[in-house]
């Protein structure tokens, strides 16, 4: 396959599963036999894993397609779909930079993929409500890790819990299990945005919507509360 080569291979495994694979370069071009693909596959109603492992480049028209194609999902309750992106590749370097982990579920190989979603789905018959829970259980229990570790952290400084002047790097307490950014806010920021147990402490725009809402926001950081329900869920 020479650089500017592109190809989309369909594949119709055992179980009312599809395993789409996009090769090479995939813009403009491309996107529309993406879409009409990825929609005839939706007619039958099954789970869907979009592996980008082999993709050397994605436009924005491309990632257009699996943002519809993920709404879909969401709105309909007979599909479930996941993104392969692996690490160090040109579209886990678009997702990063535009957010999409927070969009997608993604996973690092489609053997990945298909377990969780098996695992998460253990009936043929289940219907989008199943895969939100699950996406939402994934998305809480990440963001408890996070702030587990940031706490850990806060015992190790040598800092009071009240200190307001010496800013202290912790990370991002979002959702996404690959987010690495970080954020310096005081010892005192940090004990206030975490006052309940349901308060995280993120990146401004790492919110994810379905489980939580923005109770404070500054240049640097921002505080998200966690819905009960999402809470009592990922328990």
């Amino acid at each position: 396959m020479g650089a500017g080569d592109r190809d989309v291979t369909v594949t119709d495994l055992p179980g009312d599963r599809w395993l789409v694979s996009l090769a090479g370069e995939h813009d403009l071009s491309t996107a529309e036999d993406l879409r009409d693909r990825l929609w005839g596959i939706f007619r039958t109603g099954t789970t869907v894993v979009i592996d980008l492992t082999e993709t050397t480049f994605i436009d924005s028209s491309t990632l257009g397609v699996l943002i519809d194609a993920d709404r879909y999902a969401h709105e309909h309750n007979c599909e479930q779909i996941g993104i392969v992106v692996a690490k160090e590749t040109p579209p886990e370097r678009l997702f990063a930079l535009v957010g999409a982990h927070r969009i997608f579920t993604t996973f690092t190989s489609a053997e990945d993929a298909f377990a969780y979603f098996d695992s998460a789905a253990p009936s043929t018959d289940v219907g989008a409500s199943a895969r939100r829970q699950a996406r939402k259980q994934r998305i809480v229990k990440n963001e408890q890790a996070f702030r587990d570790h940031n706490n850990r952290k806060l015992q190790r400084e040598s800092v009071d819990e009240t200190d307001d002047r010496e800013s202290i790097q912790f990370v991002c307490e979002c959702g996404d299990n690959d987010c690495d950014q970080t954020l310096a806010i005081t010892a005192a920021e940090f004990t206030t945005a975490h006052s309940a147990p349901n308060l995280f402490v993120v990146k401004p725009g790492h919110v994810y919507p379905e489980v939580e809402r923005v109770v404070k926001e500054t240049a640097s950081f921002a505080v998200v509360e966690k819905q009960p329900a999402a809470l009592s869920e990922a328990g």
